[in-house]
């Protein structure tokens, strides 16, 4: 019997640590093939994130998508963050993808600045936050502002890149929408809505753009993504 390939792609500017207890989950289910790759474009390396062009992350979904031409039964493509930027464009560009799901979507440019503010207000609330939540907020303000102005423009582009796969997206997709992200606006999850030529599925979670350190909302969130991949 064939195995269903399940693939997993992380943001930037994180060891990917968030996403662990969804592929636990993922990983459970013996149909399932599940691909999380340690190493991807514009992660954490120690403590700076690496140099990543429009080049790096190409590759890196050329190389995905050599795998996803193996032969499976279903090919469910999760995005997490800028992560769900290259799982867009891997499911522009292969005919082979069941399904897609979006979580907390970077598609456009966002304000670094007012995200960098967003997180000193959480930050200043922080009774309001985790144990976890407040080391890794911390972790990431202080890895965020060494990194340099020329690889910011680098995720720029890679984001102006991906802007013209967005309307060749024609997989059943389910959009996991953070209504108090730092990041992404509605109005960027409305494009997307606009732009994929099939069946959307929006579901709000009343969290930030760091949904899986939200105790709160994480099970319900990865309840969610499983049931979408097993329905019909």
């Amino acid at each position: 019997m064939k195995k269903d390939l399940v693939v997993l792609i992380n943001g930037a500017g994180t060891t990917g640590a968030e996403l662990k207890t969804l592929y636990k989950h993922l990983a459970k289910n013996k149909n399932y093939f599940v691909y999380y790759p340690g190493s991807l474009p514009g992660g954490f390396v120690g403590d700076y994130f690496p140099k990543s062009t429009v080049g790096n992350f190409i590759k890196f979904i050329d190389e995905t998508i050599e795998l996803i031409n193996e032969d499976f039964e279903n090919v469910y493509l999760i995005g997490y963050s800028l992560g769900a930027s290259t799982a867009a464009i891997i499911a522009a560009r292969s005919e082979k993808i069941t399904k897609l799901v979006l979580i907390s979507p970077i598609v456009k440019n966002p304000n670094y600045r007012k995200f960098l503010k967003g997180l000193g207000r959480s930050l200043s609330h922080s009774h309001n936050l985790t144990r976890i939540q407040q080391i890794f907020y911390k972790v990431f303000i202080v890895r965020f502002k060494r990194v340099s102005k020329i690889h910011i423009w680098h995720l720029q582009m890679y984001l102006h890149y991906t802007k013209k796969y967005l309307k060749m997206i024609k997989e059943k997709t389910l959009i996991i929408e953070t209504l108090k992200d730092e990041l992404v606006k509605k109005k960027s999850i409305d494009l997307l809505v606009k732009s994929i030529k099939n069946e959307v599925t929006r579901y709000p979670v009343n969290s930030s753009h760091f949904l899986f350190f939200d105790k709160e909302v994480r099970n319900d969130v990865i309840e969610k993504i499983l049931s979408y991949l097993k329905e019909e």
